[in-house]
């Protein structure tokens, strides 16, 4: 008896444009910033990269920068903007909007073990890595059981999408440290059966 092989879902994920903080590579995770010019003009290259693709759904993070990335690709699209809370950055906790200069004069124990994926690592009032990845799963996974076969755009944030990818395509957390998102970049997975393929990462040549 032969059995039916799953639809292959395509799986677009998107970091949200440059700001200020991510200009200055300080830690930003709940605060609501806004997108710098920079940043707005590479939502619109983003937009203009997707414009004419086949895309069936845009899920995005409710934070502004995420937002704000989202309008033009959704404009482009026409698509919907759908909210997912899970989509969120993460909290660092004490070590928001702090750069990683201060950090490393005044955290440096701390900021080691970070840089390197420690599954320790617990910042101060904010989450551990983990538990972003227990958060972000589900959520995927149930946006992945509705659009079986179809393509899915998810807009959310470095450190979310980083600890995603890189459950998903079974890296330990120490190894998904060299998972690099720079602003307005695009990820695609390609995700049948179970099975996730990785089919480029980071791809920034839209950004002219």
């Amino acid at each position: 008896m032969t059995t039916q092989k799953e639809a292959t879902t395509r799986l677009l994920l998107v970091r949200h444009g440059q700001t200020a903080q991510s200009r200055e590579d300080a830690f930003c995770g709940v605060t609501e910033v806004p997108l710098t010019e920079t940043g707005r003009k590479q939502a619109q290259q983003v937009a203009e990269r997707l414009r004419g693709q086949s895309i069936d759904a845009l899920y995005c993070s409710p934070q502004i920068r995420a937002r704000d990335t989202a309008e033009p690709i959704a404009r482009a699209l026409q698509l919907e903007i759908q909210l997912r809370e899970a989509l969120r950055e993460m909290n660092f906790g004490i070590w928001e909007n702090q750069p990683r200069a201060y950090l490393s004069e005044h955290y440096p124990r701390e900021l080691s073990h970070w840089e390197q994926g420690s599954w320790m690592t617990q910042i101060p009032e904010g989450e551990t890595q983990q538990a972003v990845i227990t958060r972000v799963v589900p959520c995927v996974i149930e946006l992945l059981h509705k659009h079986a076969g179809q393509t899915v755009l998810l807009v959310s944030h470095k450190s979310t999408l980083r600890l995603l990818v890189g459950h998903v395509i079974n890296m330990a957390l120490p190894a998904s440290r060299c998972l690099r998102l720079d602003p307005a970049s695009i990820t695609e997975l390609s995700i049948a059966d179970d099975q996730a393929q990785l089919i480029y990462h980071n791809d920034t040549s839209h950004l002219l």
